[in-house]
């Protein structure tokens, strides 16, 4: 049910309270599957936690944007495979630099994903893959810089990152979407 009264600064605001996903997707993915640290266990977690976080999304972007419900469906298949690749080929070390490397390829993947429904409503939404990208791999480092013990493997990042990631994609949006 699309407002087009709304502003960008009200949509701002509601769309910070998509970083409840993280949280809640990342619990369900970890009672779901456990410990991400093998692709097959990257694609299911990354299924559950990206399914989650896409319905966040969907419920706030859907008030300024005619999307799909395929919003949730490529988000979820998005942090599938990203995780999946990410596993694949960085692995499971946590150092910073392996960190980064395996939020950037998630991140890219879950953007490329969600470009898919985005591009069909705003003009510039190749923008919103960089952003995605970038915003993920800043949820995470923000994460290991508070402290959140990784040794668990989670599909997402805690939400210290998710509040990271919710206020940079805010203000992306304030950016890409069309004037109410």
């Amino acid at each position: 049910v699309m407002t087009t009264d709304m502003t960008l600064f009200g949509f701002g605001l509601r769309w910070m309270v998509t970083f409840l996903g993280f949280p809640l997707g990342g619990a369900a993915a970890y009672a779901l599957v456990r410990s991400v640290d093998t692709p097959l266990r990257g694609l299911l977690g990354g299924l559950i936690a990206g399914a989650i976080l896409g319905l966040a999304q969907w419920l706030v972007l859907r008030l300024r944007l005619p999307v799909s419900v395929w919003w949730i469906a490529v988000t979820a298949a998005g942090l599938a495979a990203g995780l999946a690749l990410a596993v694949q080929s960085v692995g499971v070390a946590l150092d910073v630099p392996s960190i980064a490397l395996r939020a950037l390829i998630a991140g890219l993947c879950v953007g490329v994903a969600q470009w898919l429904v985005l591009r069909q409503h705003v003009d510039a939404a190749a923008w919103w893959v960089a952003i995605v990208a970038i915003s993920w791999m800043v949820g995470w480092l923000v994460t290991w810089a508070a402290r959140v013990d990784l040794s668990f493997g989670w599909a997402v990042f805690g939400a210290t990152g998710a509040l990271s990631f919710a206020l940079l994609t805010a203000l992306a949006w304030a950016l890409l979407l069309p004037k109410p």
